[in-house]
This record gives C-alpha cells, structure tokens and sequence, in this order.
C-alpha cells in the first residue's frame, strides 16, 4: 500500500511550500559549491553567487563578497542552470477510455489538481522551465496565470493547447476541426489564450496537416506534429517546424522493398525499425531536409526504452521495482494500472525483436546530432521527472556528456525561445539547480536534485514532493482508498 496521510490538516499543510530563501529585495549568497557550466564546459569549484529580485547579479570563484546578504552554504553540491523539459505535459491528467453510444472514446483529464501537482514534481526534479506539447488550452493558460501569481509553484511552461487529431480521441484535451473555418477557428482560439504552439497528431491526413499548419501560422502559432502516416520530409514541406518522439514511423520513409513487408500494427514501433535503412537515400533526404528547414526534434527516446525493455523495466527503471512514489496522482495511478499491464504482457518473442532495434534507435539520434539537426530533449512525462533516463540515453547516442548538459539547459531554452534562462550569468533569471552529485561524471546525477529556484525563490525538494503528496494524499482520502 502507498502511504496514505488522511488527516485533513496535515495533507492541507502540505498544498504550500515555504520557500528557504526568496529574493525579494534583500541579496542572497549562496558559496562553497561547484559551479557546473554546460556553455563553457568548465566546472568551477570554490564559486559563488548573488541573487537579487529574482535575477543573478554576480558569479565568482574564492572569497565571497563582504556585505549585507542572507547567506547559504551550498557546501559539496554542484549548481547548473535549471534543466529545460522540452515535452512535458503540465496539465495532463488521467488517459480515461469509456464507450459512448458503442464506440470508444479515449480523452485525457484535466483539473487543477492533477496541474498543481505536475508543476510541483516538475520543479522538484529541476525542471525551471517546460515546452508543454498538447493539452488543455484553458488548464494552460490557468496554469500560467496561478504560477505568475506565486499561489502555485511549477516552472515556466510555453504550452501547445488542444492536440488536433480525429476521433475516438475528444474531450478537454483534443479537437478536430473539419473546415477550413473550423481550422482557422480552432488555431484562432488556441492563439487568444496564449499558447505558443498547434499540435497536429498521427492520424491526420495530408490535406489536413496542411490545412493545420496554414491556420497556425494565420494566427501566430508553431506547427508542431508528431506523426505515423505522413512522413517528416512531406510534413517539413507543408511548413511543420517542429517534431516529435524518435519515431519518424511513415511507410514512406521505408525503401520501397521494406514497405512493401510493412503493415501498421500494434508492435509498429518496433517493426518499423526493423525495416528502416538509416544509411538508404529516403532517410539520408529526411536528414538533409531537417537541417536545411532548421526544424527541431524532440526524440524522447525514454518512450522507446519504456516499450522495449519491458523485461528490464526493474532495473532501467528502479521505480517500477516496488511501489511508485507516493506523491503520484491517485486516479493516474488507477489510469496506468492496465497499460502497465498491457506493456508487461507483450510476447517475449516481440520483446527480443524490440530490444533488438534500440541500438537502430540510438543510431538514428546520433546521426541527427552529427549532420546539425537542431535536438531537444524531453521526457513525454508531466516535466522533470525522468529526465535523467533521457539524458542517459543521449549520451548512449554518442552524444559528450558536456553536450547533453547543454541541450537540456541552453539549447533547449534557445529553441523554444528562452533568452532570459538556461545560462548562469549575470542579469539573467536566477533559474537554477543544485545537485548532489557531480552531473558531468554521470548525465543521470541530473536527478540528485537538492534545491530548486524558480525566479530567485529557493525551494528543498522534498517540500515540492510535499506538495504533490498533500494533493495526492487529500485525493486518497476523498476517495476512501
């Protein structure tokens, strides 16, 4: 059993965080840390920082500063940037399958609750900023607005609202628009509460894809996609700029000898790399394509190793050894129960066949990399948690682990538009990540998160897991688990 706290008093303490230290005026010095700087691929020990209103005001090394500060000994942790969460869905809740009228109806829930809690984790794991590709365009915007008004704690998020995709998939996180004015309505809407991106999903047509990406750019918006019938090289034509998931998954895109062996199906994640030839001409376009149209990739290989490696999920993902954390979402808990399942029951024979493709997986990110397509990285979770399991994964690419502590920090925020986060540097936002291990001798130490600050408020994590456990927790009790 999960650890239950029912006592109302206490799962209410727990819904706000008391921040260490807040820069609300009054300078704060933090000293005796090892500074971690992915740009300059340095690591200074002995450093120290002032932080004042929110932005970083000075950077040395050796004596700190005489003078009225607030100070705090940061001894024997690294400090980076705050890691920037480039798929993370904020306001996602609970995947609910129902059938309504006989035919089935997949939507994904939404709520304060299930935003509030995300935001927390989220920024517990390090996660100061997140690119959110697909929800809610209103639980979006209310996001926003609660996490600029201080009364909930979450990172900065740029959002894309509803994902555009045909039925069964509907309700509060989906729309399908059918005309051109639907189209233009839809992207019009999404614009107006402050979202920065269009989401175009798998099973639209080409005629729609293009109909989607027109209508974004009508009202100011990203096209992003990601994708199953039409290929990448067709999408980039059409004017698609940014993609999702290492799964480039057309039929087109396979010579035309393996497409002709291809039948979509459950296991086409794994068919579809058994067939592809990332040395074949279609492919070799795909990456030319990429680079000449600067669009980005946002892989989430995480996703692929989750499917794949269902046999060893125990030790590629310690959490699923025992009971998953109790600061988890009750009724997402009850959500991913049977996928769970599902993933544990595919056939050791499929699972020989998907382990077998991971190193084509790894191969294909590590040739974007080298040709200059512009990478992000992301963990198609709810933003921060896991992200170590992705960049464990970069680096098994063939990625430097210098270079993968960029791409989450200052090549993430460069690409989603970040100018005044992702660096350590004076005047800009004082966004940043104190670890407990050393992130360059292991990419995965990204999770050793001791304290968080978002916007020169300085938070331990275990008071941010405290909130996401009050409303988890207040969730069980209501619900009399």
């Amino acid at each position: 059993m999960l650890r239950l706290l029912t006592s109302t008093a206490a799962a209410a303490l727990a819904l706000a965080a008391v921040p260490v230290a807040a820069s609300d005026g009054v300078p704060q010095l933090y000293t005796a840390f090892t500074l971690v700087d992915p740009e300059a691929e340095v690591r200074t020990p002995d450093a120290w920082l002032v932080v004042r209103d929110g932005r970083i005001e000075r950077v040395g090394q050796g004596e700190a500063p005489a003078g009225e500060f607030e100070r705090h000994a940061m001894s024997g942790l690294y400090l980076m940037p705050g890691l920037i969460d480039a798929h993370g869905h904020l306001t996602a809740g609970p995947q609910r399958v129902t059938v309504v009228d006989g035919a089935p109806r997949i939507e994904i829930a939404t709520g304060d609750e299930f935003s509030r809690l995300n935001g927390a984790i989220a920024l517990a794991f390090g996660a100061t900023s997140v690119r959110d590709p697909g929800g809610s365009a209103e639980a979006a915007a209310r996001y926003d607005a609660m996490v600029a008004s201080g009364e909930w704690v979450g990172p900065h998020a740029l959002h894309a609202g509803e994902v555009i995709q045909p039925p069964p998939f509907s309700g509060q996180s989906f729309a399908y628009p059918k005309t051109p004015a639907e189209w233009d309505a839809e992207a019009a809407r999404q614009a107006a509460a402050g979202m920065t991106y269009f989401k175009l999903y798998t099973s639209l047509t080409e005629d729609e894809l293009a109909l989607g990406v027109q209508a974004a750019r009508a009202h100011g918006l990203i096209p992003i996609a990601h994708l199953n019938g039409v290929s990448w090289t067709r999408a980039l034509e059409l004017g698609v700029e940014q993609f999702e998931h290492a799964l480039p998954t057309s039929p087109a895109l396979l010579e035309p000898a393996a497409r002709a062996e291809y039948t979509f199906g459950a296991d086409f994640m794994t068919r579809w790399w058994e067939l592809a030839d990332l040395d074949g001409p279609l492919m070799r376009e795909l990456v030319a394509q990429l680079v000449a149209h600067e669009a980005e990739v946002d892989l989430t290989m995480m996703v692929n190793e989750l499917l794949y490696f269902t046999d060893e999920w125990e030790t590629r993902f310690p959490e699923f050894a025992g009971e998953l954390p109790d600061y988890f979402h009750p009724e997402m808990l009850a959500a991913l129960e049977p996928n769970y399942a599902a993933m544990k029951a595919i056939p050791p024979e499929q699972v020989a066949r998907s382990k077998a493709v991971w190193p084509k997986v790894l191969a294909f990110a590590g040739m974007l990399h080298a040709a200059g397509v512009r990478l992000m990285i992301g963990t198609d979770g709810t933003g921060g948690s896991g992200l170590h399991y992705e960049l464990e994964n970069h680096v098994e690419a063939g990625i430097p682990a210098w270079e993968v502590l960029r791409m989450v920090t200052s090549g993430n925020a460069r690409l989603v538009g970040l100018t005044q986060t992702g660096r350590i540097a004076p005047g800009l936002e004082a966004d940043l990540v104190f670890l407990r291990a050393d992130p360059v001798a292991d990419v995965g130490n990204v999770e050793q998160v001791a304290w968080v600050m978002t916007d020169g408020v300085l938070y331990e994590k275990e008071a941010l897991l405290e909130i996401a456990r009050g409303i988890a927790n207040a969730a069980r009790a209501r619900g009399g688990q």
